[in-house]
Formats: structure tokens, C-alpha cells, sequence
């Protein structure tokens, strides 16, 4: 239980970084002024308030234990350490891996291994595939589904842009 409270709370701490980093952004853009370092510098202490303090169960947002697999209506990898499934218009829920998940690339497929009676639960798996070359798909490494957290659409086009930001500051180190 505290395994997934803290999985939980480190998906929760980083969808609040984003958040963060893009109202930054907005109101940079919207003062049309250079980022300083100072600003830097808050954001970061923002962070580490955000990361230090103990979670309390408010901080936790709709995390069911299993997804009814008939009510999937698209998977989004986003990248080897996060999916989401998308339910309804506006229903999403986000799997955030502890570590990377081999083989898990945004555009290619994967497979969900549902435990059994149509659902998809917390311990279930998923898989990234491989082309085995001769046309077929061979199953990759499976990586254990610790958790599933309710975002909204808004929530996931931030982290696409947070990760995104993230990925170009580590190419251009």
C-alpha cells in the first residue's frame, strides 16, 4: 500500500512540476521579458517545497485499481516511463513506471496484459513489441503496472511538453 501511495505521490509531485513550469512559461510569454536566473531559482525552490513535504490523501487524485479493458478506447505511449489510456472524451488515467520500460516508444505498438474478467489491474503488464522480421510482432519485456492516475487531457499535454523540454535540455548538455 505505501509502495503505491508513493508511486502515486511521485506521479502527482511531477504532474505539479509541470503545471509549474508552464505557468512560468505563460507568464514569461505574456510579460515578454528574457527568463533570469532568478526566476530559475523559485521554480526550483517550488519544487523542493513541492517534493519535500509529507502527501496527505487529498493530494491524491482518482487511482482505481483495475481499467474495464472494453472501455479503452486508445493507448498513448508517451514515453518509455509513462501511458496513458484514454476511456472516454475526457476520461484519462496515467501509468508512470518506477524505471524505464524497454522498448516503449511513442507511435510504436504494445500489448496490455489484463489479469483476467476484461479488466485491466495494478500488477497487470504491459509489453512493448518488436518486429520479429517476417511481418509479425514479437512481445518485449513485461513491465509491471503499478498504478493508475486519473488526469485530464490538459494534464497529459503538459507533461508531453514538460518531457519534451526535458529531452532537449539533456541533448543540448
Amino acid at each position: 500500500m505505501i509502495v503505491r501511495f508513493k508511486s502515486a505521490f511521485k506521479s502527482l509531485a511531477f504532474l505539479l512540476v509541470c503545471l509549474a513550469a508552464t505557468i512560468v512559461i505563460a507568464e514569461e510569454v505574456d510579460s515578454n521579458t528574457p527568463k533570469t536566473a532568478a526566476s530559475d531559482e523559485a521554480v526550483d525552490l517550488s519544487v523542493e517545497e513541492i517534493l519535500r513535504r509529507d502527501p496527505e490523501q487529498k493530494d491524491y487524485s482518482k487511482a482505481p485499481r483495475c481499467l474495464q479493458t472494453q472501455r479503452i478506447r486508445s493507448v498513448d505511449v508517451i514515453d518509455d516511463r509513462h501511458v496513458a489510456f484514454r476511456m472516454s472524451r475526457k476520461e484519462y488515467y496515467l501509468v508512470q513506471f518506477d524505471h524505464r520500460c524497454p522498448g516503449l516508444r511513442r507511435g510504436k505498438p504494445i500489448i496490455y496484459e489484463p489479469g483476467g474478467s476484461g479488466r485491466l489491474c495494478v500488477l497487470d503488464g504491459i509489453r512493448a513489441t518488436y518486429d520479429n522480421g517476417l511481418g509479425g510482432l514479437q512481445p518485449g519485456m513485461r513491465c509491471s503496472i503499478n498504478g493508475f492516475q486519473s488526469v485530464s487531457k490538459e494534464q497529459l499535454v503538459l507533461l508531453k511538453d514538460a518531457l519534451k523540454v526535458e529531452r532537449r535540455k539533456k541533448k543540448s548538455s
